[in-house]
């Protein structure tokens, strides 16, 4: 394997991605999220009695019922589902790393879990009350549109999309901008000051520098916009993690991080999330959204392409 970049490149490209932040670090494959999971050794106990972050508690305490079935799409160590089974869910299961889903059948029999690509379930149309999407659908550098149709598709008319992401927040653009990130995306500065963390560049030449395509950074309003796109409604962001912005991306909030123990932080990362300062400065944003109860009528005068197809046979044509 060729040598990885120490840290991520971080590249603002308004002409190709439409303002997104991305992140350059290797690809997000398989075999990166088998490694990355290994090295983290999953605790399920908290998981096993229900509990979940406050972002996910909240919407689900919202917008969902005890007996649905819920598929955790990109599942990881699966500490949602875990937790979702405990709150009286039918919940499932699905990931791309074979380890990874190994390790999860083992910690937790009664969930069924098995190996899968997130844009192509094999699954049938409108099987799920609940699709929760854990930080996945940023990895793909087409971008996010194929994961969220195929979550559209294995809803049901009525269900619920969870979907989490990084957010381009205001704090972070702010940062850019002092970094010397303009509106074409060019910099030079580290956001944390010289030789340390993120750094603004422009995209450069192919396999110079900046490592692998790894993850999008979208705003709320961007995310939001492409949900509507392909077919959801009722569209709602909500950022969290307003405290992890400031820790990773500031020399100030790097030296609290070094001297406190992340735990320790915890009440205070969750005050400023009630308190809503992670509209400002979230790390993350949850968007719920929901999959029509009834299907939409196209306009006359609409564009083949942007009629919804939710299909395996159409998508495939």
């Amino acid at each position: 394997m060729a040598p990885q970049p120490a840290r991520d490149t971080l590249v603002v490209e308004p002409t190709a991605h439409g303002g997104r932040l991305v992140f350059y670090r290797q690809a997000a494959d398989a075999a990166y999220w088998d490694e990355r999971w290994d090295a983290q050794p999953a605790d399920y106990r908290r998981a096993r009695a229900g509990h979940l972050p406050l972002h996910q508690r909240r919407a689900v305490r919202r917008h969902l019922r005890p007996g649905g079935r819920v598929l955790e799409a990109g599942c990881g160590p699966g500490h949602f589902s875990v937790a979702m089974a405990a709150r009286g869910f039918v919940a499932e299961a699905v990931d791309w790393a074979p380890r990874t889903v190994e390790r999860l059948r083992a910690a937790a029999p009664e969930i069924r879990v098995w190996r899968g690509d997130v844009r192509w379930l094999d699954v049938p149309d409108g099987r799920y009350d609940a699709v929760y999407s854990p930080g996945v659908c940023e990895h793909f550098e087409d971008g996010p549109q194929e994961v969220l149709r195929e979550t559209l598709r294995v809803l049901r008319p009525g269900g619920i999309a969870l979907v989490s992401t990084p957010c381009f927040s205001p704090l972070l653009r702010t940062l850019g901008r002092g970094a010397g990130v303009g509106g074409a995306g060019v910099g030079g500065a580290g956001v944390g000051g010289a030789g340390e963390g993120p750094v603004w560049l422009p995209l450069p030449p192919a396999g110079v520098g900046a490592g692998a395509f790894y993850q999008y950074a979208f705003t709320p309003a961007e995310l939001s916009a492409v949900l509507r796109a392909v077919g959801f409604e009722q569209v709602r962001a909500h950022p969290y993690g307003a405290l992890a912005t400031v820790l990773e991306f500031t020399a100030a909030g790097r030296a609290v991080s070094a001297r406190v123990p992340r735990p320790r932080l915890r009440p205070l990362e969750a005050a400023l999330d009630l308190s809503g300062a992670a509209y400002l400065s979230g790390r993350a944003c949850l968007w719920v959204a929901r999959r029509p109860a009834t299907p939409r009528v196209p306009r006359p005068a609409a564009a083949p392409a942007a009629e919804l197809s939710t299909t395996r046979k159409d998508r495939s044509a």
